[in-house]
């Protein structure tokens, strides 16, 4: 596991934007878990949101979904669906029980483009900033490096 750089920020448990997030990520769970019983197939699925999802070149779900898919692939390799699809409707109906979350919320309370990196340990959220001063959102609070440190060391364990 790696760590993130000082200085660092855990947001707080009962706020809203931690709350939503720890339900998207729930349901996303929930999602491939639904995916993998319905289609039998566990890797190479990916998604963006409900309208742009698709398959990776080389894996399982390419293999099952070739015929589902755009012939040219972006160049990370990522095939999307056809809208006609037959397959399609059904993933859609799936990926629209994910919770919705703003995009840009690190921005409005870090500061933008201030984020150096998000880590969940366990339940808790951290993240690494570039600069302290703009830093503005109830939601986070300032961990100190060495408490944080101890935190990984006993995910650890």
């Amino acid at each position: 596991m790696e760590t993130l750089d000082a200085p660092i920020y855990e947001i707080k448990q009962e706020s809203d934007w931690y709350k939503t997030e720890k339900k998207r990520r729930e349901d996303i769970n929930k999602f491939f878990d639904e995916f993998e019983a319905t289609y039998g197939i566990k890797n190479g699925f990916s998604f963006y949101h409900s309208e742009y999802f698709g398959v990776r070149a080389g894996t399982e779900a390419y293999d099952f979904f070739k015929d589902e898919v755009v012939k040219n692939p972006t160049k990370a390799g990522f095939y999307a669906f056809k809208k006609r699809s037959k397959y399609f409707t059904d993933i859609r109906s799936m990926l629209k029980k994910i919770e919705e979350a703003n995009p840009f919320k690190g921005h409005d309370v870090f500061g933008r483009n201030n984020i150096t990196a998000s880590q969940w340990v366990g339940d808790r959220w951290f993240f690494g900033v570039r600069d302290e001063k703009r830093v503005e959102g109830e939601e986070a609070v300032a961990i100190d490096f060495k408490d944080y440190l101890k935190i990984i060391l006993e995910k650890l364990d």
